[in-house]
């Protein structure tokens, strides 16, 4: 996702007496201009052209710049689209079960959400049997989840009929959905099992995403349980995998977190089924 440039780089005073080449100061005052918010994530640079005759270099030295950016993961360039500035990935924290509201607000950044589904559909034996459900029906939520109003996370949340009556969607733009089943049904979310894997985007998730087909993502498989241990929400997350860093604290005596060659997995989401089935 792009959006127009309004920044307007200045011409450099090259000194010849600090050996400093001049594309390493031209990256240099454009990494300044991204750190001070002149140049904010999304943003399109100048064309190389402009670029050169604003500082007052060769074209080459413009490309070298910008070639330095794009390894240090400053900037990135695509054909037609030209080059703009990189988003900062979002570091999310594996440990206290949080929704994602919650973690992006202790974050300092913004979120925002866009519901694109809110319909039953007919699940595969696989979700009814761990979601412990007396028919092969529950309520699929579809979400696009915005951080500082890039394109995040495709959320697909399917919860039981009982729990989804209650829920209306329009309030889902503004509040986690923790928030929402506890005020409509009392429910205490408590314990979550998730598993985090690689894929890759398809054509749909990659157009919602703004991304091409066939990028590489990160998959998040969440089953989450009440305080009573009931299963309240079968969770699919997919996000580009270069816009989020997992991390977290372990300590020597935890259980933490575990590392499963994918074919020896405990299967938590069915592979076999399309990421999104209502109609939109």
């Amino acid at each position: 996702m792009t959006v127009e440039g309004t920044w307007s780089p200045q011409r450099i005073s090259f000194s010849r007496n600090d050996g400093l080449p001049k594309y390493v100061a031209i990256a240099r005052a454009i990494t300044l201009a991204i750190t001070d918010g002149e140049l904010t994530a999304g943003e399109t640079l100048p064309a190389q052209k402009e670029l050169a005759e604003s500082f007052g270099v060769t074209l080459m030295t413009v490309r070298q710049a910008i070639q330095l950016l794009t390894e240090q993961d400053l900037l990135t360039t695509e054909q037609g689209k030209g080059t703009y500035v990189r988003s900062r990935p979002f570091h999310l924290p594996l440990g206290r079960l949080a929704s994602l509201a919650a973690q992006v607000e202790a974050s300092g950044r913004r979120l925002s959400t866009e519901v694109l589904g809110f319909a039953p559909i007919e699940i595969s034996p696989l979700e009814q049997q761990r979601m412990g459900l007396p028919a092969p029906e529950a309520v699929e939520l579809v979400r696009l989840r915005f951080v500082d109003g890039v394109p995040f996370i495709l959320q697909t949340s399917l919860l039981p009929p009982e729990f989804a009556r209650g829920v209306e969607p329009d309030e889902l733009v503004e509040r986690s959905l923790y928030d929402v089943l506890q005020d409509a049904h009392g429910i205490r979310v408590e314990r979550a099992h998730e598993t985090v894997q690689a894929t890759s985007l398809d054509d749909e998730s990659a157009r919602l995403l703004g991304r091409r087909t066939g990028e590489s993502a990160l998959l998040s498989s969440r089953l989450t349980f009440s305080s009573d241990g009931i299963p309240v929400l079968d969770d699919r997350a997919l996000t580009a995998g270069d816009t989020v860093v997992v991390s977290a604290e372990r300590h020597a005596n935890d259980g933490g977190l575990s590392l499963v060659l994918s074919r020896d997995a405990t299967a938590l989401a069915d592979s076999s089924l399309p990421f999104m089935r209502g109609s939109r």
